[in-house]
């Protein structure tokens, strides 16, 4: 829920863009010229605070936006925009891609005390984000703090959830050096009641979901050299997770990840050339990760006592795992930005990364009989040119983007006739792809825009090379392709009391080609990721937001998506392909949101405190997991609609905050894909500190 307080914050640019209105005064605000012909959301800092705990709760209110987790806290989670997900969609931190780092750490992890707006593009993505994500992107922007700075919370929740985060900054003034120290640590039972639906509906407790993860970075920045922005940042992170069984009770085996990590930022305008912006981002990332999973017994729900999957132990798969894999990433973005005058600028962004996978599982290899655990490494760069056109006084803008995508990798990949030794298989290859986006201001309150786009996703690592051994490699995989469309009206209307009403009305199309899936293999235990074929995608958005009174602020919103199987056979034959026209499955297609929120200045008496009230409600109609082949099938996820509520009070201006909140206020039994039982209700109470 955007307040009108936000609003400046929100959808301002630094100089003076109000409303996404750009007023051109000179050259540097040109700069800073919005994609605001792109469709995109903005969440500010009231809806961070409000009835969320987590950027997850958050994106899953955002219109067009669907999370699917799996469990309680630190569970796997998918992100979806206009039903497009997973590695589709592109996933930056003020504006820098998380590429690898995201297999394992998600956009969740950052604490919502710590985010300035999330920004979710959908469709296209900001020529100056860099990189190939083609279903949309969320970019989470963090605070820029004052020069001494301190923030603390801490929540206790039910399941036995704790989360802590702070951060700490401090500015020397003559030198001009910023000094900045934070982290987050959270941790999960995640011990709650779930009905296993598949057998016999039973209510059973569970007993192996705990999360812990533990965040800590430092940074120094100096503004005051040559360089406008020069920034250092480290960063470490611990994350051990364990894993619960649905179809058994699984008792010893989890997941764990070590990752370190640095950054570096330079920034500098007028780059020597007048009107000419260097941006450049640069990261390493080195990682260590695996699963165990040794036991040498498994136990049904009932706990009877069961052999292993493999002579060597294991409850999972067909073999065991003590694995180690070790991997390396190298990633660079540069933007040069130039603006030639007040109607013309142009841009190049180069974005390139090298990966690297150190995998070594000795016990799996000595299950399987051979060895399966393989080193491999991969490189994409993608290069983009954008033209940007402001015209009438800035009522029409204009961008366009023509992209040139290459990639290689050196990997191995297991005969699926046989197995043995994986063959060498090195590949490389190039792909061309532009978008264009425009907004035409045809009246004070009231705007339109249109975009185009026929786009690459270049696959992941994973996706092209495989892990090492569950995963094996598909080097005859295509990229994926999309075409499509979008257009949409909008009305902002500033009241005279200061508040802000809002509507936005979205039609698109689009057809994505090549879809990657990830698939069964004729070995067993193996899988791999195929090209599935064309899917064709549809839908309408509508949001409805705004301050009603001064005391009281709604939004509401609604989402149709239609997702088709349009391929006319089967592929590799001449058979006609069965589920053709069918609805793609596990995939909701008609959802919506409702919120209010109450708030008044010293409720209670005395002075610079602040109440809020918030109530949010979400709806996701029934959907199958399996095509639809028949209305009377039952493998489907059923209908849920659950409200979250929570209470927040402020003292000495801001400075200390209380919020009681309650998600899944009725506690209803909720599922999420392929009938994963959810946590029921949540009671959470947190305590945070700022000063500066």
């Amino acid at each position: 829920m955007v307040m009108a307080a936000d609003v400046d914050s929100v959808l301002t640019v630094k100089d003076t863009v109000r409303l996404r209105e750009v007023q051109v005064m000179g050259r540097s605000r040109i700069r800073k010229l919005k994609e605001s012909g792109m469709p995109v959301t903005v969440i500010g800092q009231h809806q961070l605070q409000g009835t969320a705990n987590n950027i997850n709760d958050v994106l899953s209110r955002t219109v067009g936006v669907t999370v699917r987790n799996t469990g309680g806290l630190g569970s796997a989670s998918r992100i979806s925009v206009r039903g497009l997900e997973g590695k589709r969609i592109g996933m930056y931190i003020d504006e820098a891609p998380m590429s690898q780092l995201s297999n394992f750490v998600a956009l969740n992890d950052v604490p919502t005390d710590m985010i300035e707006r999330i920004e979710v593009y959908k469709g296209l993505v900001p020529y100056r984000f860099g990189g190939s994500a083609l279903g949309g992107a969320v970019n989470v922007v963090t605070k820029e703090y004052p020069p001494l700075y301190l923030d603390f919370s801490y929540e206790i929740g039910s399941f036995n959830t704790h989360q802590v985060s702070g951060v700490f900054k401090r500015t020397d003034s003559k030198s001009g050096l910023q000094f900045g120290l934070g982290g987050t640590y959270s941790f999960a039972k995640n011990n709650y009641k779930m009905r296993l639906d598949h057998i016999d509906g039973r209510w059973v407790e569970r007993d192996h979901d705990q999360f812990d993860k533990a965040i800590c970075g430092g940074s120094i920045k100096a503004t005051k050299w040559w360089f406008d922005e020069l920034k250092l940042e480290l960063i470490g992170m611990h994350t051990k997770q364990e894993i619960q069984g649905i179809d058994i009770d699984i008792r010893e085996a989890y997941n764990y990840s070590d990752n370190y990590v640095a950054a570096l930022k330079v920034k500098r305008n007028d780059f020597f050339l007048d009107g000419l912006d260097l941006d450049l981002d640069a990261g390493y990332v080195l990682g260590y990760s695996g699963m165990k999973d040794k036991a040498m017994h498994r136990y049904d729900w009932d706990g009877n006592q069961m052999p292993p999957t493999s002579v060597y132990g294991g409850e999972q798969n067909s073999y065991p795992s003590d694995g180690r894999t070790r991997t390396n990433e190298v990633t660079c973005k540069l933007n040069l930005g130039y603006t030639i005058d007040l109607h013309h600028s142009l841009n190049l962004n180069v974005y390139a990364d090298h990966s690297s996978m150190h995998p070594n599982d000795s016990l799996m290899d000595k299950a399987m009989g051979f060895k399966a655990n393989f080193p491999s490494k991969m490189n994409t760069v993608t290069i983009g040119f954008s033209y940007d056109l402001t015209l009438f006084d800035g009522k029409f803008q204009n961008a366009f983007t023509l992209k040139d995508y290459h990639f290689s990798s050196s990997s191995r990949s297991i005969d699926v006739y046989s197995v043995s030794e994986p063959e060498s298989v090195d590949i490389s290859k190039n792909y061309f792809g532009f978008n264009d986006a425009m907004r035409y201001k045809f009246a004070r309150d009231w705007m339109i825009k249109a975009s185009f786009n026929s786009e690459v996703r270049i696959p992941t690592t994973e996706e092209l090379i495989g892990n090492g051994f569950s995963i094996l490699a598909s080097p005859a995989l295509k990229p994926e392709r999309t075409n499509g469309v979008n257009l949409g009206l909008v009305y902002r209307h500033l009241k005279s009391d200061g508040g802000l009403l809002e509507m936005e009305l979205t039609g698109y199309y689009n057809q994505l080609e090549d879809m990657i899936r990830f698939t069964p293999d004729i070995i067993p235990t193996m899988a791999r990721y195929r090209n599935f074929g064309t899917v064709r995608t549809k839908g309408v958005e509508l949001e409805l937001k705004g301050d009603v009174t001064k005391l009281l602020y709604l939004y509401a919103n609604g989402t149709w998506q239609d997702l088709r199987d349009v391929r006319k056979l089967t592929p590799g034959t001449n058979v006609p392909n069965p589920t053709k026209n069918l609805r793609i499955p596990n995939v909701p297609y008609l959802m919506g949101n409702f919120g209010a929120e109450l708030h008044k200045e010293n409720l209670f008496g005395g002075k610079g405190q602040n109440t809020r009230l918030l109530l949010d409600a979400a709806y996701i109609h029934e959907y199958f997991y399996d095509f639809e082949v028949s209305k009377y099938q039952e493998r489907k996820i059923p209908t849920s609609f659950t409200m979250d509520a929570a209470l927040e009070h402020s003292f000495m201006d801001n400075r200390l905050t209380l919020t009681l909140r309650a998600k899944n206020l009725t506690d209803r039994h909720v599922v999420s894909e392929f009938n994963r039982p959810l946590p029921g209700r949540y009671i959470g109470f947190k305590i945070r500190y700022v000063y500066k």
